[in-house]
């Protein structure tokens, strides 16, 4: 199957204090963790940044068309520049991420519009999951409408959820001190 991983560093990264993707993380930047884990599968990979300092990785950066929207904002504008009806959401703070759990949204996502990680609490991870692009006018939609929750969104396309076993891949990095 064909699909664009879309790596979300959009964030303000308020809690770490600057922007997380850029933060070393056991020698590599945290994106640079999560690129490794999606390059064997993906047709093309996209970063959602309204930050050009991601150019350096070789990536077309995609910015948001309705800033300050949270996620829902550089989902939109991914999906609309992807060229594949198959798309692989990963966000840039989870360095722990491998193929592994990647292959088995992949995998959960035939014939589903969206699918979504889920931990065994069963916590969403909204970010984390596939996205067909057919799901982009629901999705404008709801920006139009000024509702930015992806939960929101995600019930409303029925979303699939698979529970994701290892926990440390789910982990985000979001305090200076989880750097450690």
């Amino acid at each position: 199957m064909k699909s664009t991983v879309i790596i979300l560093a959009g964030g303000k990264s308020s809690r770490m204090g600057q922007d997380k993707g850029l933060v070393l993380y056991r020698g590599k930047r945290m994106v640079e963790h999560v690129i490794a884990a999606c390059q064997e599968l993906a047709s093309d990979i996209l970063i959602s940044t309204n930050n050009p300092e991601y150019s350096f990785l070789g990536y077309k950066l995609i910015p948001d068309n309705y800033k300050n929207r949270g996620p829902i904002g550089g989902m939109q504008a991914a999906l609309e520049y992807s060229d594949t009806e198959d798309n692989i959401f990963c966000p840039c703070d989870m360095p722990n991420l491998h193929p592994g759990i990647l292959q088995e949204i992949i995998i959960k996502s035939e014939g589903e519009s969206v699918v979504v990680a889920v931990d065994s609490t069963g916590k969403t991870y909204p970010v984390l999951g596939s996205f067909k692009k057919s799901v982009l006018p629901l999705l404008e939609a709801q920006i139009k409408k000024g509702d930015f929750k992806l939960q929101h969104l995600l019930t409303k396309l029925n979303a699939k959820k698979v529970e994701i076993a290892d926990t440390t891949a789910l982990s985000n990095v979001n305090y200076s001190e989880d750097l450690k």
